[in-house]
């Protein structure tokens, strides 16, 4: 039967036959018909033997170093070590970081936890529980798991999307470094780089949105150069739908889908026209912009207000021109944003790799210089732009203790260009030809470990922040859960997520708190009647003053009003760092 081949088995392998009817004569006559035919020829399911005939068997291979190490070549390939590895380490270093208490050390982890949860268990569950503010996907990753009450409890379901997050991450920087140098040593320095960074394992651990957003920069990246290479509308598909994922993730990636659109669309229309540019433009827009639309749309629909997560949830669009100018130093102050930015970018991935990165940045620009194939590498430098425009529009700001601007708040933006510099070493490794390269990929994952190290024994930059978080440092919040929960008898609980999230989060996940004995301003209808009658619908209030924004419904309504105070008596009154809070507990009469 043409095009198999011959499997020789079981004891008669061993057996050495000059008879016509033996193996060798058998192996000869086969052969010849094998190089006659210019084929290769299947022996018969039944050797003939001298005695009998045997069925073919799976042949008997002695175990040898050789065929271990060939096995493990064939079935153990990098992207399975990589994945492998960044696993171990996400693992490892959430058990490391949940056995010290900081999984949860910002306050934003401990709130996003909370939103996750109640969208699946609270007293009005369901989609308008995800908020007008943080895009939704971390959430909608955690849900399946975070109702369960232990897994809620100990932070894996929270912690879950980030712990993906690094392990895909790891995979797609080998598979672009691969695919830019065609080296796989620059696949492995890049997602070496990735892997070791002390900020990102930080940050892996914890259930905050930075790590699932580089995910997404990272993948679209990776079939954004495919596509550039190929032209096929699957990897076309594959990039939009990471573009879209990731605008759900971060409102930074929102800036990327609107960046790769024209090098999509040119590249289109260098392959094949106008007709080809307009095909891929509709597939990719329809795609990579249906995250941002769909939460426009949702915020339209369930809070009447299209831009209001734009504003963080303030409904008079006036949240930047209420912000004390001390508060956003660099705005309109563009050397100093620059510099602000520099610097967070620096004591994230190191000031010796960022040298070397901006070699490899010389080095893509001489090798590659500005081809259509490679402009996706080049984007992924855009978190430093886009944080320089936000420092010095002031919409957003950092703190630097090296710049005099107190403890450090928001330096955890420097992870968005962790990819970029992992990418640029991954080139420069690529350049020099066999020796030379052995030895420069020696010395940049010499310097990727010792960086390391360094910054291990400094402590990472994104867990400095975590440190100072001032509900974090205070443990206010703790306290105050420990006394509520000796003092709660039962009953419900008034309660606002404005400044209170991170003492809810306590209650739930330390104490067991029932999660249907909170009604909150995202309960609708329930929290309009509980603010109305207090006397009549709830137990306990928890007011905070909020002095910093002045949002809280709660204090709103009641330090004017009067007839509420006859049915409660104030049982505590803590001062927090954000304000005064006070518990109030119905009386019997």
């Amino acid at each position: 039967m043409a095009g198999a081949r011959l499997f020789v088995v079981g004891e008669q392998a061993g057996r050495t036959n000059t008879g016509p009817k033996g193996w060798v004569g058998s192996l000869s006559s086969m052969r010849s018909r094998r190089l006659s035919t210019g084929t290769d020829v299947y022996a018969a399911t039944q050797v003939q033997t001298r005695d009998d005939t045997s069925l073919v068997s799976t042949p008997s291979v002695p175990f040898t170093v050789a065929s271990t190490r060939r096995l493990i070549r064939k079935h153990l390939t990098d992207e399975w070590l990589i994945v492998a590895l960044a696993a171990a380490l996400s693992i490892g270093f959430y058990v490391w970081y949940d056995a010290h208490g900081l999984t949860a050390a910002f306050g934003d982890a401990r709130i996003r936890e909370v939103i996750a949860r109640r969208v699946v268990v609270s007293r009005t569950p369901g989609l308008a529980q995800f908020g007008s503010t943080w895009l939704p996907l971390n959430a909608i990753v955690s849900a399946p798991l975070i109702w369960n009450n232990f897994l809620f409890r100990t932070g894996i379901a929270g912690s879950i999307p980030s712990m993906l997050g690094f392990v895909v991450s790891a995979l797609y920087l080998y598979r672009t470094g691969v695919l830019v140098t065609s080296s796989r040593a620059a696949g492995w320095v890049a997602a070496a780089a990735f892997m070791l960074n002390p900020s990102v394992l930080y940050m892996q651990s914890t259930a905050m949105s930075e790590t699932t957003s580089v995910t997404a920069i990272i993948v679209a990246t990776y079939y954004a150069l495919k596509l550039l290479r190929t032209g096929h509308a699957a990897d076309l598909l594959k990039c939009a739908t990471a573009v879209a994922a990731g605008t759900l993730v971060r409102y930074e990636n929102w800036v990327l889908a609107f960046l790769l659109l024209p090098v999509i669309v040119y590249a289109a229309w260098r392959r094949r026209g106008y007709a080809l540019a307009e095909a891929w433009t509709l597939l990719y827009s329809m795609l990579a912009f249906a995250g941002g639309a769909a939460w426009v749309l949702y915020n339209a629909i369930i809070f009447h207000d299209p831009l209001l997560s734009f504003f963080y949830g303030q409904s008079s669009h006036k949240y930047y021109e209420n912000v004390p100018p001390e508060l956003v130093p660099a705005r309109h102050h563009a050397v100093l944003a620059f510099k602000m930015y520099g610097l967070t970018v620096a004591l994230t991935v190191g000031w010796l790799l960022v040298a070397l990165a901006v070699l490899g940045l010389v080095a893509l620009l001489w090798r590659f210089r500005l081809r259509l194939a490679t402009l996706p590498v080049y984007l992924t430098l855009f978190p430093f732009g886009f944080y320089w425009l936000v420092l010095y529009q002031g919409v957003n700001t950092e703190n630097l203790p090296q710049f005099g601007q107190g403890p450090y708040y928001n330096i955890r933006f420097g992870l968005l260009m962790v990819p970029a510099v992992a990418l640029l070493l991954g080139v420069l490794v690529a350049v020099p030809k066999r020796v030379a390269r052995h030895v420069l990929v020696a010395i940049v994952l010499g310097a990727i470990a010792v960086t390391s190290v360094v910054e291990f024994s400094q402590t990472p930059l994104a867990l400095r922040e975590a440190r100072h978080d001032p509900l974090f440092v205070s443990r206010t919040d703790e306290q105050q859960a420990q006394w509520f929960t000796s003092n709660y008898k039962g009953g419900t609980v008034l309660i606002e997520y404005v400044n209170s999230s991170s003492f809810m989060w306590y209650l739930l996940t330390k104490h067991d708190f029932p999660d249907r004995a909170f009604i909150t301003d995202a309960n609708g209808a329930q929290f309009n009647e509980a603010l109305a009658h207090p006397e009549s619908t709830v137990t306990w209030i928890v007011m905070n003053s909020d002095e910093r924004t002045l949002t809280s419904r709660i204090y709103q309504t009641f330090r004017t009003s009067t007839h509420w105070r006859k049915y409660f008596v104030r049982r505590k009154s803590v001062r927090t760092p954000y304000g005064t809070t006070d518990f109030y507990e119905r009386t019997n009469t």
